[in-house]
């Protein structure tokens, strides 16, 4: 979201939340309300403001009342993610999308409908754990022809081993990292040379 934000003051840029079963992206925008969406044969997303900035923004939460949950099944799922994607009309340069969480299949979805012409941005912790989780989710991208332009590594100075993680991850990747350490400044305030950062690794 503050990537897709920074982008905005040099770029027309939609943005998707796309967290199907709890969409909350509104909230840190800083919305009021759920701004409504004009439907018809085609989804127009509403133009937001954040901080003087215009943006197209779409999420569940436009047709789903506050506290009001999702008792659905996945293959449900799947067909509203087609539908916020295919049947939104964007006037845009980019669109930024949060990935869903969840399933495995959702994500396969998901890519698929983007796919040739998106780049993603693995967002992951510099841990021992988690590595195998990224190389076997970049086999996927590459699977889906989905280009890889940064990495984030999230609590960078949290994590023994951190250095020996990026080294693992530049090496066979082959892409920008951008490293953000934990610090309480960082849970108080958004850090804008971070966004700057990573808005000029992926252009």
């Amino acid at each position: 979201m503050n990537l897709a934000a920074k982008l905005a003051e040099k770029f027309r840029v939609g943005f998707i939340d796309l967290d199907i079963y709890g969409p909350n992206a509104h909230l840190l925008l800083g919305l009021p309300e759920v701004p409504a969406v004009e439907q018809g044969e085609m989804l127009v997303p509403p133009a937001i403001d954040v901080d003087g900035r215009k943006m197209q923004f779409m999420s569940m939460a436009m047709f789903m009342p506050e506290g009001v949950g999702l008792a659905i099944k996945a293959e449900y799922v799947l067909d509203i993610i087609r539908t916020i994607i295919e049947f939104t009309r964007w006037d845009v340069d980019l669109v930024v999308v949060d990935m869903p969480p969840g399933s495995q299949d959702v994500v396969n979805y998901t890519l698929s409908l983007v796919a040739p012409r998106a780049e993603a941005i693995l967002v992951t912790e510099p841990h021992r754990m988690s590595l195998s989780d990224c190389l076997r989710l970049y086999d996927i991208l590459k699977l889906k022809e989905v280009e890889l332009a940064a990495v984030v590594l999230n609590k960078y100075n949290l994590f023994k081993g951190a250095q020996e993680f990026e080294r693992i991850i530049e090496s066979v990747m082959k892409v920008p990292i951008v490293k953000v350490d934990w610090t309480p400044e960082l849970q108080e305030k958004l850090m804008p040379d971070l966004y700057e950062e990573l808005a000029e690794v992926v252009l």
